[in-house]
C-alpha cells in the first residue's frame, strides 16, 4: 500500500520492527534502522470504541484498532464499521489513508481500517 503516509522502521541488527520510530531498538538497542513501508492488508489484534472524543471530531464515537501488517508493521487506525459486533480479533482489514476529521475546514488525513467480507 504505496499511498499509506506510514514508515515502519526495522532494526539493522535483529529485525525487529517499529513503528513508530525509536531512537534505538527496544530489543537489542541497536541504532540502525532501515525504512520499510506497510505491505498487504492488516489483521485486527484489538478493538474499542470511544465516546468521548476530543475536538474536532463530529461523530457520535469511533472506533480504533491496532493491526499488524503482512510484514510486521503495528499501526492503530480508526475502523470502518457501525458497532463493535461487526469485528472479531484476527479479521482481515484493508488499510486506506483517507480524512480522520476537518480542522477548519480542512481534512486531516489518517488511517482508516475497512473490514474486509
Amino acid at each position: 500500500m504505496s499511498n499509506l503516509q506510514i514508515t515502519g522502521y526495522k532494526c539493522k541488527h535483529c529485525g525487529r520492527i517499529h513503528y513508530p520510530r525509536h531512537e534505538q531498538c527496544l530489543q537489542c538497542h541497536g541504532r540502525e534502522f532501515e525504512s520499510i513501508a506497510p505491505e498487504g492488508n492488516a489483521t485486527l489484534l484489538a478493538y474499542t470504541q470511544i465516546f468521548n472524543l476530543p475536538w474536532g471530531f463530529d461523530e457520535r464515537f469511533l472506533i480504533i484498532g491496532v493491526a499488524q501488517f503482512g510484514n510486521g508493521i503495528k499501526s492503530m487506525g480508526q475502523i470502518k464499521a457501525e458497532s463493535l459486533d461487526q469485528l472479531h480479533t484476527g479479521m482481515q482489514l484493508r488499510p486506506v489513508w483517507e480524512p480522520v476529521r476537518y480542522v477548519y475546514g480542512e481534512p486531516v488525513y489518517g488511517l482508516k481500517l475497512e473490514p474486509m467480507g
